[in-house]
């Protein structure tokens, strides 16, 4: 057990000499001249899939390898190019509600934001790839029916989001009443089936680790992070608190509605 960690140790000096040159460095320094902070969200998931493409070229190509890199570079570029367009033009307005605020307690915002937004997401970035480093790193003949299924339930989570993004791009770019929520398609029921789907992908990158045997349970840390940071006071309920003050039909949205899982409306 000891060993195959010791033999991890190459995979992870190279992933994150990456991320502390391209994702830490490279997009804080683009940030300062772009004044916007919020292009770390749309390089979240490519670089993601970029740190996988490190493991992938430093161990060579096996099957299970293959597998896991075809549904993360998918799943990779799909959030990026989503995030991407629908942040075009402007910085998002939770970081520039965060600039404002930095800026107006006299603070040095290009500093804060090295710590804050950067080099914090590119430790998590380290770790929410660690079911990838086990799935690609560790040798195999043959793909487990763990890992089929990880890339199964995976599959079916970017699918969701990917629908989801779509149906709520749609609706804020169509017509609509002021104070109307969005509640139809997926979102009619579940408040966050984009969260959901992405949930779904990340607990399914963990299966796929699982195939490579007991040891990859310690990646669990992966999931269990992402989804606190989705549903924890940070995500999505920081999101609903803004939602319910800024919209009076919000609450009656979340009382008859499930926050994640789909589900049939109450009432």
């Amino acid at each position: 057990m000891l060993h195959q960690l010791i033999d991890f140790l190459p995979f992870l000096l190279r992933s994150g000499l990456f991320v502390l040159l391209f994702f830490v460095g490279g997009l804080w320094i683009a940030s300062i001249v772009m004044k916007d902070s919020s292009i770390v969200d749309i390089f979240w998931g490519p670089g993601c899939a970029a740190v996988a493409w490190v493991y992938y070229l430093t161990a060579g190509s096996h099957p299970r390898a293959i597998l896991a890199i075809i549904v993360v570079t998918w799943w990779g570029m799909r959030l990026g190019n989503y995030i991407g367009r629908r942040n075009h033009g402007a910085e998002d307005a939770r970081y520039a509600r965060l600039r404002r605020h930095v800026t107006d307690q006299g603070r040095n915002y290009t500093l804060y934001s090295l710590r804050a937004v950067f080099i914090y997401q590119g430790l998590a970035m380290l770790v929410c790839t660690l079911p990838l480093l086990f799935a690609i790193a560790t040798p195999s003949t043959t793909i487990g029916p763990l890992a089929w299924i990880g890339a199964a339930v995976s599959l079916a989570g970017l699918l969701i989001e990917t629908i989801a993004d779509q149906q709520m791009s749609d609706f804020r770019n169509g017509p609509r009443t002021r104070g109307e929520v969005m509640d139809r398609g997926l979102w009619h029921y579940s408040r966050h089936p984009n969260y959901f789907g992405e949930m779904l992908v990340q607990w399914g990158f963990f299966l796929v680790a699982l195939d490579t045997g007991p040891l990859a349970a310690l990646s669990i840390v992966a999931p269990a992070l992402l989804s606190y940071l989705i549903m924890g006071p940070m995500g999505a309920a920081l999101l609903e608190r803004r939602l319910v003050k800024k919209n009076p039909g919000y609450a009656d949205y979340v009382a008859r509605t499930s926050a994640f899982l789909p589900m049939p409306p109450k009432g």
